[in-house]
């Protein structure tokens, strides 16, 4: 038998996936801990994800010389320089080939089951992808929260502090949200976010208070509403500018992250604008596992398209059992 595995690795815990890689059948699905190098650092996510693995193949019985592909998908690996330490990891550990990728990447694969289409994520950042038959990848956005990220939940509270403190001195809309991101955020009055946010900044908790702007917006507060609008704007200009360089003839596009898996006036507002603006868009909503399962189509995909290692090579001919 030749398995290959999956890895949606996560900033709190990552998913993995083992699968016939001549069937596609799943044959496990496991947690463990977390394998995004920019949350956990670089040591930590490589032993969990070592840990995992080694987990699954002990639980079916099975030995490491049976891997044939895997994927490890993680937010922030979309660059080269982001892929290569991992790549060198896998290299020195298996024999099979190993791609590694943005968890973006893996979720538009899981979500529409196929390689090719468009994804736009709007969790704690914010980015759209798309990929074409020949795997040429295109993204908008997925900078950071000090670059970009528009739309995203870190944005949404970022804009909401700014805009409130303004608001305050009757220079932006009205507003009610002063109040409530003042004890979202542990401070005593308005000018405790000067010291926050210059000297303990934490971009989790920044994006903690976005279901504040969001619950403000379901009331009307003119403010709030503004600040979703302009939100579902950014992630309709993120998707629009890689359809613009990639246009594709199947217009699939998945939505995933926290922002846009419930129903709320963003995504409300965000499916309005695509309906008029590309009226043939098909869309997917993401789902638990969409990640983990996209990874193993893209180790597939590695297995058929990338050169195999000599180790790889003879095991194949040897066979399996």
């Amino acid at each position: 038998m030749h398995i290959g595995f999956g890895i949606d690795g996560g900033a709190t815990h990552s998913g993995l996936v083992l699968f016939d890689a001549q069937t596609k059948d799943r044959l496990l699905t496991l947690d463990g801990g977390p394998s995004n190098p920019h949350s956990a650092g670089m040591d930590k996510a490589w032993r969990n994800i070592k840990t995992l693995i080694k987990q699954g193949l002990e639980t079916l019985h099975l030995s490491e010389d049976r891997l044939a592909c895997g994927c490890l998908a993680a937010a922030g690996m979309g660059r080269e320089s982001e892929q290569a330490a991992f790549a060198a990891f896998f290299s020195a550990w298996l024999p099979c080939p190993v791609k590694v990728c943005t968890d973006a990447e893996a979720l538009l694969a899981g979500s529409l089951d196929s390689l090719h289409g468009y994804a736009l994520i709007a969790g704690t950042g914010s980015m759209a992808l798309g990929r074409d038959k020949g795997g040429r990848l295109v993204r908008a956005g997925g900078l950071g929260h000090m670059l970009g990220d528009e739309g995203s939940a870190s944005w949404l509270g970022w804009q909401a502090v700014r805009r409130a403190l303004k608001s305050s001195e009757q220079r932006d809309l009205s507003t009610d949200l002063l109040p409530a991101l003042q004890e979202h955020f542990g401070l005593s009055s308005p000018q405790g976010f000067v010291d926050w946010f210059h000297q303990q900044f934490d971009k989790s908790k920044v994006a903690a208070a976005a279901p504040l702007v969001l619950s403000a917006a379901a009331r009307q507060d003119p403010l709030a509403v503004d600040v979703v609008r302009q939100a579902a704007r950014a992630l309709y200009g993120l998707i629009q500018s890689v359809m613009r360089r990639l246009p594709l003839d199947a217009c699939q596009l998945a939505l995933g992250g926290g922002l846009l898996e419930r129903d709320n006036l963003l995504r409300r507002q965000l499916l309005e604008m695509v309906s008029a603006g590309i009226p043939k868009a098909g869309i997917v909503y993401a789902k638990a596992g969409d990640a983990a399962w996209g990874a193993c189509l893209l180790a597939l995909d590695a297995l058929e398209n990338r050169p195999l290692s000599k180790e790889y090579t003879d095991f194949n001919e040897r066979g399996s059992a």
